[in-house]
């Protein structure tokens, strides 16, 4: 992992020194009137079909505001441009590599729910997307994880897991979240153009704690009317969700990197109050993204792939995601 260290911070330090020339550049922006409303799914079966564990699926809806003047809510934050708000509801679930056992093995993923609910401001300039997220919500038996997956399972046809009785126990969940993205054009072509997206984001709260930088490769066309696509759904802040902020079809492909140290996260170590570790974490981790987009003032469509690095310390190798997002603007 000591790629990811330099990379990580070859990315805080880009997005620092342009964070403090924001005020010279001409960033100015027109507020875009249109509501955004993105449905999410995520399953590692989308990545590869024949495995089913670790952060195994994920499932949210967002809602977004149209940009305009939202009173205190403008003064939030570091970053001064069109403002919006999002609200979103997200479940994830967990389940360790052996799908059989009634009794996961010492040092083997939990079984684990989150259901949350998000609440996020958003600050856009011309070319910088700043949001500040909040997530509160609960783990365990009333998250409903086991319920639905169980449900999922018996429609398709695959085995119910075993060992959902020893799953992370109910906490309710308080997390923050923010998050920085610069958009840089590289070179346009005409038919198309390619860009270069770096950013940074941060979290603190009980479900997990962490902070980490990277940066995205993107080549297409109308790529001024969005910027990044959301990474793990309920983990993280979720608000780079490909919205768009402009009319017009566009497209792009894109491959990234990130990277950063994970402090804590609950749906390895277990329950906050817990003095029985489930897992040993992982501290430095980093991601591969790729996928492609069709974006429009009217439908987008976008898929990515997600393959994480080992996250704890009895994880044989990495961790593959593939992620579904179909969203409207009206």
């Amino acid at each position: 992992m000591v790629a990811f260290r330099f990379i990580y911070l070859f990315v805080f330090c880009f997005c620092f020194i342009y964070s403090q020339d924001i005020t010279k550049q001409d960033n100015a922006v027109v507020p875009y009137k249109k509501f955004f409303l993105s449905i999410i799914t995520q399953n590692d079966s989308y990545f590869n079909v024949f495995i089913d564990r670790y952060y195994t699926a994920g499932h949210g809806l967002l809602f977004s505001s149209k940009e305009g003047e939202y009173g205190f809510l403008d003064s939030l934050g570091f970053i001064k441009g069109a403002s919006s708000f999002s609200v979103a509801i997200n479940q994830s679930i967990y389940a360790p590599k052996d799908r059989r056992a009634t009794q996961p093995s010492y040092g083997s993923h939990p079984y684990g729910g989150y259901a949350n609910i998000g609440f996020f401001w958003h600050h856009r300039t011309r070319d910088i997307l700043e949001n500040i997220g909040i997530r509160v919500g609960i783990t365990g038996n009333a998250s409903f994880a086991r319920e639905a997956q169980d449900f999922v399972h018996s429609v398709i046809g695959s085995i119910l897991l075993k060992g959902w009785g020893t799953q992370i126990k109910n906490e309710f969940i308080f997390n923050t979240h923010y998050d920085w993205t610069y958009r840089h054009k590289i070179r346009d072509f005409g038919i198309f153009s390619i860009d270069v997206l770096p950013n940074f984001e941060i979290a603190m709260g009980n479900a997990n704690i962490y902070t980490k930088g990277g940066a995205v490769f993107r080549i297409g066309r109308n790529l001024q009317s969005t910027f990044l696509p959301q990474g793990i759904a309920g983990e993280n802040g979720g608000l780079n969700t490909g919205r768009v902020y402009a009319d017009g079809l566009g497209y792009y492909f894109f491959l990234g990197v990130n990277g950063g140290y994970v402090a804590r996260k609950l749906f390895i170590q277990g329950n906050t109050l817990d003095a029985y570790r489930r897992a040993d974490l992982v501290h430095w981790v980093g991601n591969f993204i790729s996928g492609f987009a069709i974006v429009s003032g009217r439908m987008s469509f976008t898929y990515q792939a997600i393959y994480t690095s080992r996250e704890f310390a009895k994880q044989e190798k990495a961790h593959g995601v593939g992620s579904f997002n179909f969203a409207w603007s009206f």
